[in-house]
């Protein structure tokens, strides 16, 4: 049998994963079930003449996307922070890439898939309580459900677009490195070294147009900046190469999730050894 990945293998690996934490996966479900009931009755409360408001649906989606979806990732690798956990974790039966997948499949795709549905089922039940209900004895302007796909897409430059659910794979997989780095309080010690290379980059970004860049104005959208020549008085024309935005918009897209996948492969098979 291949040692490196095998779909039996693999497929064993999802349904003990399953097994082992499908009580406290249930019950996870329920709970923030309940809580988004309790949240939305709360909005409705405060702002009678104007609930559900679309604004309100998208933002609460994406906070507790994000809150839970990291908190979640973080906790996923929670078994090596106990050595009798952490040994009968190293002992299974499968490789590191098969454990790695198993984990990027609960905490991305399992994980939007059931959060979404699960969202969607309060946030129609309440937009509809709210508007069959709530106009019957006061007329409001009834709200409809959001699409969070249409919503997740923002306009970035004119050129682009930025994806919000691309930057929640994202931090997805930061969290998940974490927990395979940090035996203890990862989601903490994750927050905190993600804050710190954050600073890093935009310090090192700062610098970098600041003080390495040609000063002035920026023509043409990411390819041309027209530089001011202090020493003549005039101006001139720098071009950039596009190919240099291209790559730029691609690792900062798509290559940064990959790579902390690859990164957190690393780390558990050195956790393996």
């Amino acid at each position: 049998m291949n040692q490196f990945f095998s779909f039996r293998r693999f497929s064993l690996l999802i349904s003990k994963h399953w097994a082992d934490n499908k009580k406290r996966y249930l019950l996870s479900v329920i709970g923030f079930a309940l809580l988004l009931i309790v949240w939305f009755i709360f909005t409705i409360l405060v702002d009678p003449h104007s609930p559900m408001q679309q604004e309100v649906q998208i933002l609460t989606f994406f906070f507790a996307l994000f809150g839970t979806g990291a908190f979640y990732a973080s906790q996923y690798f929670r078994d090596l922070g106990s050595r009798a956990k952490g040994i009968n974790f190293l002992l299974v039966p499968a490789s590191a890439v098969e454990k790695i997948l198993c984990s990027i499949l609960f905490t991305i795709v399992i994980f939007f898939s059931v959060f979404t549905a699960v969202f969607y089922l309060v946030d129609v039940l309440m937009v509809t309580i709210s508007n069959q209900f709530l106009t019957s004895h006061n007329p409001i302007r009834q709200e409809g459900v959001i699409n969070v796909f249409r919503a997740a897409i923002l306009p970035f430059d004119g050129i682009s677009t930025l994806n919000v659910l691309l930057i929640f794979f994202t931090v997805q997989s930061i969290f998940l490195l974490g927990s395979v780095y940090f035996a203890k309080y990862s989601f903490i010690k994750t927050v905190i070294c993600s804050f710190v290379v954050f600073f890093l980059l935009f310090c090192l970004i700062y610098v970098l147009y600041e003080y390495v860049m040609p000063r002035g104005g920026y023509v043409n959208g990411f390819t041309s900046y027209r530089v001011s020549r202090f020493n003549a008085g005039e101006d001139h024309l720098v071009q950039i190469p596009g190919w240099i935005d291209d790559m730029i918009y691609f690792v900062l897209m798509y290559a940064i999730t990959p790579f902390l996948w690859v990164v957190s492969y690393y780390r558990l098979k050195e956790k393996q050894v």
